[in-house]
């Protein structure tokens, strides 16, 4: 093992919050490690991308990643690999839909708002959206997200436009627009993280058509790859480190974070040592190494006294519904998901559940997805011959709408160590616990009735549904885990995402959510570790980092 000089922090992660944190601390002239677990790829390595080896044979994974997952407590958990969360340099910002949602201010405010609900672990978030509100703005604005501020009448009040226009829609897209008018519902442009023109040194989408799931090879679409991580690099006090996988936080005699022990891609161990530790390497892998991380101070994990690492596990509920048109939609032209409708988003007593969902223009369906959803097509007929050839004849009309609910936070949903089953180094496997609350299965249902009303008022054919709520954690959308809040005992950071007990420690991705919101989270990461940055650089120059 061999021992480097300090450095004012290491960040371990290279994604959402792991890029923001370095591009914003070595700007500000302090000396910066990253470690990634993965490889870096370039925007040439996605030309050649295709469907099988990205969604298929996983490529932006770790080959030898893997966890375990079971769906209550006494289970045994089963290895394999769960959630869509990318091992590359840049994580899962490669892969990304692009999909940039602002949360809302009574999402922030579910427990105060709403009440206790049975079976779950609802909660406040220390901040406002106000407070989120000029970090929401930054991150649109450095990210190029195109859309039409005003048109969701939905929306949280704004400072400013987005700063490229909207993509222009596909027949897919009117057609759905078509079905909300017609039922009275308010549909708008999606606001996408992909640029509808040149910005920001970054080329405009050539509409490739399969943006989730893949790389872009001209960069158009925002991620710490593109973005970040250069800007960090160009700084000269960034040093990123790939085939680094982090195993420890090391600490002093005094009980704060010394460094980082990783394993570099050779199998050699490596000690960086830090002033401050920023992990952002995910709501599964932060707390799996946050509990990797014992000590006779620490005996159940770094920052854990209160048994909350890892709880709270969320992922959010997705419902989905395909649809058959009479001419083609086009489909596999463009970004993913140009419309919205966001008319089911805020709770509704009368519907005899909480919280609620927005509704986008599905991603892409793709040729191998499609084969493998065909019984849900054909309900009942043989998925072979004949009827699938006929419904793979179909395939250049079909569209589709997928539904983004909100998952309730549960305290037995969790991530912890597996005592049975380890990984080709010997550390125990990020074990997922997971079952789905009721209110889950009442909102997935409703909101699959009214994509099917959208579809067919739009003059839909023919619509099929798909069960996403079996499917537990198989999603890029796993947030909690280090819940934020202003309690010590309840949850694990505060409101800056320090860890409660550890202060030279902070966890900077999606485990600080308190609730899951029901919008994709990977835009209020962004805004939220621009927002922890900003405070990062201002107590430092104050000397208050120690």
């Amino acid at each position: 093992m061999k021992n480097n000089s300090k450095v004012d922090v290491c960040i371990v992660g290279s994604g959402v919050g792991g890029g923001v944190m370095a591009a914003e601390l070595s700007a500000a002239g302090m000396s910066v490690v990253v470690l990634e677990r993965g490889d870096e790829k370039s925007a040439a390595d996605f030309m050649a991308q295709d469907e099988l080896t990205n969604i298929v044979r996983q490529d932006f994974f770790a080959a030898d990643y893997q966890e375990s997952q079971r769906s209550h407590s006494g289970e045994r958990a089963q290895p394999g690999k769960y959630s869509l969360l990318a091992q590359t340099l840049g994580g899962s910002t490669v892969h990304w839909g692009a999909w940039s949602w602002r949360y809302r201010p009574d999402e922030m405010r579910q427990l105060s708002r709403e009440g206790p609900i049975e079976g779950a672990h609802v909660a406040d978030w220390p901040i406002s959206y106000a407070e989120l509100e000029p970090y929401y703005s930054r991150a649109e604005k450095v990210l190029g997200v195109s859309g039409l501020a005003g048109s969701n009448p939905f929306e949280a009040r704004r400072s400013g436009q987005y700063p490229n226009p909207p993509h222009v829609y596909r027949p897919a897209s009117r057609l759905i627009e078509s079905g909300a008018n017609a039922l009275g519902l308010t549909p708008f442009p999606s606001p996408l993280a992909i640029n509808s023109r040149s910005f920001g040194g970054r080329a405009k989408c050539l509409n490739g058509g399969q943006c989730s799931g893949f790389g872009c090879p001209v960069h158009a679409k925002a991620s710490s790859l593109a973005i970040q991580l250069p800007a960090a690099l160009a700084t000269g006090n960034c040093q990123i480190l790939t085939g680094a996988r982090a195993l420890e936080i090391t600490l002093d005699e005094k009980g704060r974070a010394s460094g980082v022990l990783y394993r570099s891609r050779g199998g050699s161990e490596h000690l960086v040592r830090a002033r401050q530790v920023i992990v952002a390497c995910s709501s599964i892998a932060s707390a799996q190494l946050l509990l990797l991380s014992r000590s006779s101070r620490f005996p159940n994990g770094l920052a854990n006294s209160n048994d909350q690492v890892g709880r709270n596990l969320m992922c959010h509920v997705f419902s989905m519904v395909n649809f058959e048109m009479e001419s083609e939609s086009n489909h596999v032209i463009g970004p993913p998901g140009n419309v919205a409708i966001d008319d089911y988003h805020a709770s509704n007593p009368e519907r005899g559940f909480s919280r609620g969902a927005v509704i986008c223009e599905a991603i892409d369906p793709l040729p191998i997805g499609m084969v493998l959803k065909a019984k849900n097509y054909l309900k009942g007929q043989r998925a072979w011959g004949q009827p699938l050839s006929d419904y793979l004849e179909s395939y250049p009309k079909f569209g589709g709408m997928i539904a983004i609910g909100e998952d309730l936070p549960v305290n037995s949903n969790r991530v912890d160590l597996d005592p049975e089953h380890t990984d080709a180094d010997g550390i125990p496997l990020s074990r997922i616990t997971h079952t789905r609350h009721d209110n889950d299965f009442k909102l997935a249902k409703y909101i699959e009735q009214r994509m099917v009303d959208i579809a067919e008022h739009g003059g839909a054919l023919k619509t099929w549904a798909t069960d996403y709520t079996q499917y537990k954690t198989a999603s890029g959308h796993i947030m909690g885990t280090c819940r934020m809040g202003d309690d010590p005992e309840t949850s694990v950071l505060n409101r800056w995402c320090q860890t409660h007990e550890v202060d030279n420690l902070w966890v900077v991705d999606g485990s600080f959510f308190p609730t899951s919101g029901g919008y994709n989270p990977t835009l209020t990461i962004f805004a939220n570790a621009y927002r922890v940055a900003e405070h990062f650089i201002r107590q430092a120059k104050r000397l208050d980092l120690k």
